[in-house]
């Protein structure tokens, strides 16, 4: 998505190359079927006018995998959420989205991931292949990188904060259900903003939940 140039835009960080360079700049375009089978090259499609229809992650799905899954090849948990160590923010919620991976990013790879959040605007559902280049050997670092980070696919801006962000240790205390920065950390729960625990169930941890029907079970004998 490429950023509106609007210095005002509280969206949208400024953008760093110069205004007569930046206004020469195209939207990255989306795929489109060209009549081999395969998707258009970069080059035939820049600067036309098209739209979201082919894009894969709105194509069906590959029979068997279940509708709420979270499309990442591997369980996303605190541990991978550590190797990343990085979050990405939702444009329409402003919520905190892990980003995971099994293998620890390099200081390169870092910069890049912070260079593709400069350019593209994340919000909840999306994948972050969604971003892999056309061409992957035209870009061929940011496509390595594209094939070790993931966020979750399963996402709404209703969904609460994931509980890796909370289990990871590495990131900031904020509202389970919201994320404002001004919690209240209850024993045994996650952390919650007053406004959250006056509409919502105080979200416990699985592990005091487990020991509290022990508990109920112990007082029925």
């Amino acid at each position: 998505i490429r950023k509106c140039g609007n210095p005002e835009c509280q969206i949208c960080l400024p953008p760093r190359l110069p205004p007569d360079v930046f206004s020469q700049l195209h939207a990255f375009p989306d795929p489109v079927p060209g009549e081999d089978g395969h998707y258009k090259g970069f080059e035939e499609v820049d600067g036309t006018d098209t739209t979201e229809e082919y894009r894969p992650s709105l194509q069906q799905k590959v029979p068997g995998l279940a509708a709420n899954s979270h499309g990442i090849p591997f369980a996303p948990s605190a541990q991978t959420a550590r190797t990343v160590g990085k979050t990405v923010k939702c444009i329409a919620c402003d919520k905190p989205r892990v980003i995971y991976s099994t293998h620890k990013l390099t200081t390169q790879d870092q910069m890049i991931l912070k260079r593709v959040f400069d350019l593209y605007q994340y919000s909840c559902g999306c994948e972050l292949q969604e971003l892999m280049p056309q061409e992957r050997e035209r870009a061929p670092k940011i496509s390595a990188l594209l094939d070790r980070v993931f966020v979750r696919a399963n996402l709404h801006c209703t969904s609460p904060v994931e509980i890796p962000y909370f289990s990871a240790g590495i990131f900031p205390s904020i509202c389970f259900y919201c994320s404002d920065e001004a919690v209240e950390q209850i024993e045994g729960a996650y952390p919650t903003c007053e406004s959250c625990r006056a509409n919502h169930i105080l979200p416990f941890k699985r592990k005091n939940v487990e020991n509290a029907r022990e508990k109920r079970k112990k007082t029925r004998k």
